[in-house]
């Protein structure tokens, strides 16, 4: 851009046409990108002064203030653009006149065509004032967040332009696009794969086994962790084909020159070799006669079979970057068992309609096929009556039971008055009906994606391929006659319940029912309008599936610890004064050599653990050693001359509670340990 502009990706630059901008000091230019950030919106000079100037007096602040907006009014005037306003006790900057990368790269990412993703991309030239930063607490903070927001849009559209070049067969474009991702977020072990493929599509088979040593090495140095199965699997395959020279031409070939007559692979639910290689494998297991697809991932120490609602198709889930990330993270923390429930997807079709019990056979047929004992049960929508239908038949094969947009009745009645009636029914099939073929009922399944043209296509041809359009229709008017209410209190196993507020397709008070009759159930709600588990709340939902499942299994033996837990409280002053504050740089200090992290402050409290590897195994009915007791009980000696200060001392816990630590969780239902001295119990209300 020659004119006139404002840039903060990257770093800073403020720059006009014709004449030089004045340079001005770091904390104005903060104060230019905060207000650039919220432009036109005004804010108060008191805001400002206590973000950036905020360990001075309010006086040197104000007058500090008052001189960083008399600098860049002056600069702003210089750069022939944009409009720096003062009210009173307020300060606002309009843009007008200013190209501001970061509106441009906003408005560019929230598209779905490549071409607008590639422009935003090109926007995006590195994070938010790279390499700039201020020892000003709440100005990093706001700094941290926002970078971390356009990061996130940044992956989302380097996400989607992997999937859609892997889908057209671009493999040059589909390498470049997987690079760039893998360097903000080097450990994305499905985007290494991504590249491997692409690559070796091209024929630089040796560029793509070199490619799996960079992920291997990243994960053993940052994770300790070997590669994925999938992935080892993949490299075999490569280094096989690299010794076979015509396997090489091939592929090249295939990609270079691809068959004029290959069919759509979003009307035919099949894409091309390139494309194809993204996918892991498809099995099938027989069920009462029946051919049952189903798909495993990941390599955590948990089972968790996932059971979709409605329809489902498992090849095709992959093609949905929204979907296949949340795919990927639920095969984080566990390894995920996928299926197609029979008449859809890749399973046997045209089988008549099930009954519930059939639908729970499969399920256990598929956990027999991977060798699973005990699983986590995650139903959504319509696959949650078949999983609490599973815990109450089958509780010894159960870890934990998921149910997110599930329901216990598919029909109205008195007793149960908020699911829909017959008529609302007839009337929702008619409309799906109508639509099929295309995005059908997509408005209430998903309404925050509605505007994206990539998602709608997706969903259309994920439909399309998941069932026959009068199969689809059998199997909505089934699942609303499901009615699980009677089984509801025979369900004895770990449950979470997870329920969007704006859910259009199962209401909050479905989920209340379910958490009020199933023992000891946890409920969730999460603010949102989407149905489906790839919707706008999808991260939020994984972190709560992810916290209750790895809490749900029991602890291993030998897993006790001791643990110094620091919980700081310094009497009030009654000043107002944050006093952690006025210490923050020895207890940053402290947490730094103790490994320790911080879960909870106030102004005048602090509660912080050590990391999980930063502590002491003890067998339980043994005390700890008088080094380990000594050593810890040096984390709170530099606090004891803070005066009016009072510290927490050691517990026994679980290793599961200081890596997944959060208020209130530690200290709980703890034994203190033996040989130490506790003051009471430690305040985690702080």
């Amino acid at each position: 851009m020659t004119g006139p502009h404002l840039h903060l990706l990257g770093g800073f630059d403020l720059a006009g046409v014709g004449s030089a901008v004045p340079a001005f000091s770091r904390k104005a230019r903060a104060m230019v990108a905060y207000l650039a950030l919220q432009s036109g919106h005004s804010q108060s000079r008191e805001k400002l002064a206590n973000l950036l100037w905020g360990v001075n007096g309010e006086t040197q602040a104000r007058m500090s203030l008052r001189q960083a907006v008399s600098t860049v009014r002056k600069a702003m005037h210089a750069s022939g653009g944009g409009r720096f306003l003062t009210d009173g006790d307020n300060i606002a900057l309009h843009l007008d006149g200013l190209d501001f990368d970061v509106a441009r790269f906003e408005a560019l990412a929230a598209g779905s065509a490549p071409e607008e993703l590639e422009q935003a991309l090109l926007a995006y030239r590195g994070e938010l004032l790279d390499g700039f930063g201020l020892k000003e607490e709440p100005f990093e903070d706001w700094l941290r967040i926002e970078r971390e927001r356009l990061r996130a849009m940044a992956v989302t559209a380097l996400d989607k332009l992997v999937a859609h070049y892997g889908v057209i067969n671009d493999a040059a474009s589909c390498a470049r696009a997987a690079t760039r991702l893998l360097a903000i977020e080097p450990l994305r072990e499905d985007i290494h794969r991504a590249l491997m493929r692409a690559y070796a599509a091209q024929g630089r088979l040796n560029l793509a086994l070199k490619q799996y040593d960079h992920c291997r090495d990243a994960l053993q140095r940052e994770l300790k962790l070997q590669p994925e199965p999938e992935t080892r699997h993949l490299h075999e395959e490569l280094r096989t084909r690299r010794m076979t020279p015509q396997a090489v031409s091939r592929t090249a070939a295939s990609v270079s020159h691809p068959p004029t007559s290959q069919p759509s692979p979003t009307r035919t639910g099949e894409q091309p070799a390139f494309g194809e290689a993204l996918r892991p494998s498809t099995h099938y297991v027989k069920s009462a006669g029946i051919n049952i697809a189903y798909q495993v991932t990941g390599d955590g120490p948990i089972d968790l079979i996932y059971v979709p609602g409605w329809v489902s198709n498992l090849d095709l889930s992959w093609a949905s970057p929204r979907l296949s990330h949340v795919l990927q993270r639920l095969g984080s923390f566990s390894r995920l068992i996928r299926m197609d429930k029979r008449g859809t997807g890749l399973s046997d079709r045209n089988v008549g309609l099930p009954t519930l019990e059939e639908r729970m056979e499969d399920v256990r047929a598929v956990l027999d096929a991977v060798g699973s004992k005990r699983t986590v049960l995650f139903g959504s929508s319509e696959g949650g009556p078949m999983g609490m239908l599973f815990a109450a038949t089958y509780p010894e094969r159960m870890a934990a039971l998921v149910l997110n947009g599930a329901y216990a009745s598919g029909r109205w009645s008195k007793d149960y008055p908020w699911a829909k009636t017959s008529e609302q029914i007839e009337e929702d099939l008619a409309l799906v009906e109508r639509e099929w073929g295309e995005p059908a009922d997509m408005s209430n399944a998903a309404p925050s994606l509605m505007n994206d043209t990539f998602e709608r296509e997706w969903f259309a041809a994920y439909l399309r391929n998941s069932a026959s359009p009068a199969d689809a229709i059998a199997l909505w008017r089934w699942g609303t006659e499901i009615d699980v209410r009677d089984i509801l209190p025979a369900i004895h196993v770990p449950t979470l319940i997870v329920q969007t507020t704006g859910d259009r397709w199962v209401k909050p008070e479905e989920g209340r029912y379910l958490a009020t009759h199933i023992e000891g159930a946890r409920y969730v709600e999460l603010a949102g309008r989407d149905h489906v588990i790839w919707g706008e709340n999808s991260d939020r939902l994984i972190d709560e599936i992810q916290a209750f499942v790895t809490g749900a299994l029991p602890t291993a033996p030998g897993e006790r610890v001791l643990v110094s837990v620091l919980s700081l409280e310094i009497g009030d002053s009654g000043t107002g004064v944050d006093l952690i504050e006025r210490y923050a740089d020895e207890i940053h200090s402290e947490l730094l050599v103790a490994e320790g992290r911080q879960i909870k402050r106030s102004a005048n409290g602090f509660l912080a653990v050590p990391a999980a590897n930063a502590v002491d195994p003890v067998r339980d009915g043994d005390p700890p050693s008088p080094e380990a007791i000594r050593s810890r009980c040096a984390l709170g000696s530099p606090y004891r001359r803070m005066r009016g200060a009072r510290q927490g001392f050691h517990r026994h816990c679980d290793r599961t509670v200081i890596t997944a630590a959060r208020p209130r969780a530690v200290g709980r239902d703890h034994r203190v340990a033996h040989g130490t001295r506790s003051r009471g119990r430690l305040r985690t209300d702080i």
